[in-house]
């Protein structure tokens, strides 16, 4: 339990000691990628578990992530405390983390691998700062579950989640996971890939969830595509995510011609940031209908919001990159269904878990560039199909994907490894 009034330099006063139920777990998040300031474009599904369990399952969360230029060493965010690990000589130069993500980083930026060891080194340490003051450490994908385990000792059970795994076995991946309390799985997909890998482990699924307050109950204003220079009756395509080549949103880019010649009104917007981006924008500066392609870069959670209120179709183009990688989940198509759009996305990966084939949108394969335009361009010229698929869209996003749900399973996991029944 927490020793004297302080845990991890925040000071406690007894009072708020002696309100805190006895059985309220201490969990240390150990994680690679983290917003960097509340509604920024970083993916925030850590986040939102993390706050979804301090706010309707009373857990206490700590998160250790890398440090980075423009955000404070330490903060508290939703009632989640937050440390970040400075890991270069000059944290102005760290480029291990964010941006496109740690695998392409490594490809991109040479200077991240003479990085890598500090990396790993003040992640560790960091962990091992704070164990004393935790019950349980939910690291998030296995490198950061391995080092945890090295700076634990042991002391503390480790849950791990994993988001995605390496496409070729890991004899790492495979120490690690063994040796886990539990292992959460983000798709069916995602742990279909350990089992045909041979890891061994006690292992679940346990889906990533949309914040509710953000995505769905935005009103169409029209803000979003005036900021654009759309028409309010102009048919509004989005797509949206890193752009990176396992998002395949190259593959949109190149369907746009064809999405586009027949339907003069129809506009298309691919928002996102990341090493594709060269090669999309060059896609789209061909184009004779460049005009109506806007490429806005990566927006704030809010402004994704806004547009997917104002849109009328959502398109997740994913593939197998040339690694062998596909999405684990794709936590833009919840978003995109939870704000009442149908989505059009690749067969393939954990996608198929969360789009339902002529129900809730349409399945296409992957990396075909005229199945994908030839989908979109059918439920652009079907408004009617459009409604049916949308409201359906909203049911199941409510039903199978709200963080209040999915972050209970995960208390739930951290109560059956400690022993706690509440």
């Amino acid at each position: 339990m927490i020793g004297a009034s302080e845990r991890g330099g925040r000071r406690l006063s007894f009072g708020a000691l002696s309100a805190i139920p006895p059985c309220v777990p201490r969990i240390l998040f150990v994680t690679t990628t983290y917003p960097l300031a509340p509604g920024d474009a970083i993916p925030a599904f850590v986040a939102d578990c993390a706050q979804a369990l301090v706010r309707h399952h009373g857990c206490d969360v700590k998160v250790i992530a890398p440090g980075h230029p423009t955000a404070p060493a330490r903060e508290t965010v939703n009632g989640v405390e937050v440390e970040r690990f400075d890991y270069a000589p000059d944290p102005a130069k760290q480029c291990v983390a964010y941006g496109g993500g740690i695998p392409d980083n490594l490809r991109n930026f040479p200077r991240a691998k003479y990085q890598l060891p500090g990396f790993f080194a003040a992640m560790a340490a960091a962990v091992w700062r704070n164990v004393p003051d935790v019950d349980l450490v939910h690291a998030h994908w296995v490198e950061p579950a391995f080092l945890s385990m090295l700076a634990t000792g042991r002391r503390r059970p480790v849950v791990i989640s994993v988001h995605s795994l390496k496409p070729k076995r890991s004899r790492l991946h495979a120490w690690t996971l063994r040796r886990a309390d539990r292992v959460l799985f983000n798709s069916n997909y995602t742990l279909g890939q350990a089992r045909e890998k041979g890891y061994a482990c006690r292992a679940q699924v346990v889906y990533q969830g949309y914040d509710e307050a953000l995505f769905g109950p935005q009103p169409r204003t029209g803000a979003a595509r005036r900021a654009l220079g759309v028409p309010d009756d102009a048919p509004l395509v989005v797509a949206l995510g890193r752009m990176i080549e396992v998002k395949g949103l190259h593959v949109l880019a190149e369907a746009a011609n064809t999405i586009l010649r027949s339907r003069p009104t129809a506009h298309l917007v691919i928002a996102g940031d990341g090493p594709e981006r060269k090669r999309i924008q060059a896609i789209v500066d061909a184009s004779p209908f460049q005009s109506r392609i806007h490429l806005p870069g990566a927006l704030p959670r809010a402004q994704v919001a806004r547009l997917h209120a104002d849109a009328d179709l959502f398109v997740n183009p994913g593939v197998v990159d040339s690694r062998g990688r596909a999405e684990g989940l794709g936590i833009t198509t919840l978003e995109a269904m939870a704000s009442g759009l149908p989505v059009v996305g690749s067969r393939v990966g954990g996608i198929t878990e969360t789009i339902f084939d002529g129900e809730t949108g349409v399945l296409v394969p992957p990396g075909d560039a005229k199945a994908l335009a030839a989908a979109v361009g059918q439920l652009i010229d079907d408004p009617a199909t459009r409604r049916r698929m949308s409201l359906r869209a909203r049911e199941i996003a409510r039903e199978r994907f709200t963080w209040p749900a999915l972050a209970g399973q995960v208390a739930g996991v951290y109560r059956e490894v400690l022993g706690v029944d509440r």
